[in-house]
């Protein structure tokens, strides 16, 4: 099953997908992983983008994002081993490059400026989302294309809800010596604390100048909706479903 965003579905030239189970779409790990480049292959063909150009990062949690250009193109394409290093977001202007991220619980969320023809793509893993990769996502798009923020329109996939994942107190402790404010991103849970990823890095596309409600937030949580893998519930068995993007 593939999952779309209505509200991106309009920007012209603009292609995307979210996968699901039984899809697993990394070749690292989970099951079926020997199929998992061809599985590419049959989205890049819906989206009508080329899969030789593919291109993905290989997801360390960190919170870099780089511009991708035309000499990525490829990269990452049939395994993680040649995926562009130390990288979980990706910025691009160029046509024909679509771009693959992965989760299995971490948020995953995708930036477009219509008009400009310019997205961006980041995995926000609670180690990413502590060091605020989503307004780092927001900079390069700033930075590299000039775009004003305000412009942006957005996606934020399935992930973990805000009541399921749970974090000790030495995240909890990380986050509010980083993050603005953090206490409200972290309910309690009888004895034990929850992180909401999805408003901690909502604050961050706010606070990086992006209008909330040009933000289409999937309310799917990984962890109970058996559609979507979830690192937390399978542990290492788990595969992984993927977001594609890109412009033709």
């Amino acid at each position: 099953m593939i999952f779309q965003f209505s509200s991106l579905l309009e920007i012209d030239g603009f292609r995307h997908a979210i996968t699901s189970r039984p899809w697993n779409m990394a070749t690292h790990c989970g099951p079926d992983s020997d199929l998992a480049v061809n599985r590419r292959k049959k989205v890049c063909e819906f989206l009508g983008l080329p899969f030789e150009n593919l291109t993905a990062p290989d997801q360390i949690h960190s919170p870099h994002v780089i511009r991708l250009t035309a000499a990525d193109k490829g990269a990452g394409r049939d395994g993680r081993q040649s995926a562009l290093k130390f990288v979980d977001g990706l910025v691009c202007d160029v046509p024909g490059i679509p771009v693959m991220q992965f989760s299995a619980d971490c948020p995953l969320i995708v930036l477009v400026e219509p008009r400009r023809r310019v997205f961006g793509t980041c995995h926000a893993s609670w180690r990413g989302t502590v060091a605020e990769i989503t307004i780092e996502l927001v900079r390069q798009l700033r930075k590299e294309f000039g775009i004003d923020p305000a412009n942006l329109v957005g996606g934020f996939c399935p992930c973990a809800g805000p009541t399921e994942y749970e974090v000790g107190n030495d995240v909890r402790r990380i986050a509010l010596a980083r993050l603005p404010n953090a206490e409200r991103f972290f309910p309690r849970v009888g004895e034990s604390w929850r992180f909401d990823l999805r408003a901690a890095n909502m604050d961050q596309l706010a606070r990086g100048g992006v209008n909330p409600e040009a933000v289409s937030v999937a309310s799917i949580c990984t962890m109970s909706d058996e559609r979507f893998y979830s690192f937390r519930c399978q542990g290492e068995s788990a595969g992984r479903f993927a977001l594609v993007a890109g412009m033709i």
